[in-house]
């Protein structure tokens, strides 16, 4: 699974990432259960919240993310790879 958003004003904002529902129902666990991400070269233990976002504020100690910037989220074989353009 590959899946790329751009961010818009609000997710940049307010730090989170918004998944449409078939994205996060085929392919992420239950809300508020952990899942490993790696970006840039840390690891990350995230969730998705009852809304269908992802909150990205862990993320923010090593990129502040602007709006307009793409978020690419690949699954993989330990959790999902996030990287930003």
């Amino acid at each position: 699974m590959e899946f790329v958003k751009q961010l818009s004003k609000s997710e940049s904002k307010y730090k989170y990432i918004g998944l449409p529902k078939n994205i996060r129902e085929e392919n992420f666990p239950e809300k508020d259960e952990l899942f490993d991400v790696k970006f840039k070269t840390k690891n990350y233990k995230m969730k998705v919240n009852n809304k269908n976002c992802i909150m990205l504020t862990p993320l923010y100690e090593i990129h502040i993310f602007e709006e307009g910037e793409i978020l690419k989220i690949k699954s993989s074989k330990k959790g999902f790879e996030f990287s930003v353009e």
